[in-house]
């Protein structure tokens, strides 16, 4: 069953641009509210100025990787409680994510993604969020 995401407000992170294009439209589609941003300093910005429902979050990209933003978004008392999804290209990668001091991620997803594994997982991710983590 099919899950309006209309009250939500999701920050996408992806430095490809036609991975973030897809998802952007894919979320947009179902109704969420859609913000993007390219790299981890614009998406940490982005996140402390709109407070997003969640953020979806590539690991690789230049300059401030996905796992350098994730820790960031943890260890920010005001960003703490925001959800991510992890989504990555590289499985391998995980233990970027998952061997760093701070509580681990909502959300996984491998590239490349489709849009039926998308959309279920944002939300379970968001339907996890709501019960309290």
């Amino acid at each position: 069953m099919a899950r309006d995401l209309s009250p939500y407000k999701i920050l996408v992170v992806d430095d490809e641009a036609d991975t973030r294009s897809f998802i952007c439209t894919v979320l947009a589609d179902n109704g969420a509210t859609v913000l993007e941003a390219s790299d981890g300093d614009a998406a940490l910005d982005m996140a402390r100025r709109e407070r997003p429902d969640l953020i979806t979050l590539d690991i690789t990209m230049p300059g401030k990787d996905g796992g350098e933003v994730f820790e960031g978004l943890r260890k920010d008392p005001a960003l703490l409680d925001i959800p991510v999804c992890i989504i990555s290209a590289h499985p391998d990668l995980r233990r970027l994510i998952y061997q760093r001091t701070v509580p681990p991620p909502d959300g996984y997803l491998d590239k490349p993604i489709d849009e039926e594994g998308l959309l279920l997982n944002v939300r379970k991710t968001l339907a996890l969020a709501r019960r309290g983590r």
